[in-house]
């Protein structure tokens, strides 16, 4: 019996997490090989290191895998373009299921990101904030009132803030699809003390900052997400988590949302479908 496909309904975003520092097996392995066009294990095996080959082998079947629970189309048979700025797209197949479908992707040690939703340009960011935040770079890459902030505060919650920052401001180019062709200093985000997010625009790039909505949210301790959506003003916002090991299930995950846009004008669910948005802690 085959597993019905995943609804997704206007205005819903869908994550999936797969913690690929979790994942080893040589079933697993084989099984996510299997789902490679030759051009991906072609680029598999030019890997140097095991752990990079693993994770690149993940997330090409992550991606697949995914897109097979909301479209009729087996993991295998979906390829994939580059957009003008260098984003992965859905070429074809052409079927009515995967209209409208897009995604975007995010990894870092040890976890990887997927977020998914229809007619809705979105992006979505990741970062392992055990690492060493590059402080150094805020005046080259944040905006000024971003950098002064940054520095304002005490040197113990400065890693903290300057990964919120980050992961913001990535979650935003990738859901403009332009990459580093919008200079991050030239856009930037307040992040007050209720776990608000205002967003800035100095150079607008043919854009506006009323246009969007910011969601973060910690799926592990270690982890922070961004996520950046285009506003549905005749649709509730809702995030869905998940998460998944390709090839091998899923679960439904309700997770701690750390901030959110001040604008949002609707509350919708974060976490599993129809429960209550958590307040922030």
């Amino acid at each position: 019996m085959s597993t019905p496909l995943l609804p997704l309904p206007p205005g819903d975003i869908h994550l999936w997490f797969c913690r690929h520092g979790e994942a080893s097996g040589a079933d697993l392995t084989a099984a996510c090989q299997a789902l490679l066009t030759p051009e991906d294990r072609s680029r598999y095996e030019r890997f140097h290191f095991a752990r990079d080959r693993h994770r690149f082998l993940l997330t090409r079947a992550l991606v697949r895998c995914v897109l097979s629970r909301y479209a009729a189309v087996p993991p295998q048979a979906w390829r994939f373009e580059n957009g003008p700025w260098g984003r992965p797209r859905i070429q074809s197949p052409f079927v009515e299921s995967a209209q409208g479908l897009d995604f975007n992707l995010s990894h870092t040690d040890g976890l990887i990101v997927m977020a998914v939703a229809r007619d809705m340009a979105l992006g979505v960011d990741a970062e392992n904030v055990e690492r060493k935040a590059a402080l150094d770079v805020a005046d080259q890459f944040f905006s000024a009132a971003e950098s002064a902030a940054l520095k304002a505060l005490a040197p113990s919650l400065q890693a903290e803030r300057f990964f919120a920052l980050w992961t913001l401001k990535e979650s935003y180019i990738k859901a403009r699809a332009m990459g580093l062709q919008i200079p991050l200093d030239s856009f930037g985000f307040a992040l007050d003390d209720h776990h608000g997010i205002d967003f800035t625009l100095d150079e607008p790039h043919d854009d506006g900052a009323q246009r969007w909505h910011f969601w973060q949210l910690l799926p592990t301790p270690d982890h922070l997400v961004a996520v950046c959506a285009a506003s549905t003003a005749s649709h509730r916002a809702r995030i869905v988590c998940r998460e998944t090991m390709p090839t091998q299930g899923e679960t439904m995950v309700d997770l701690r949302m750390v901030r959110a846009s001040t604008r949002i004008p609707e509350a919708g669910a974060f976490g599993a479908p129809d429960s209550p948005r958590p307040a922030p802690e």
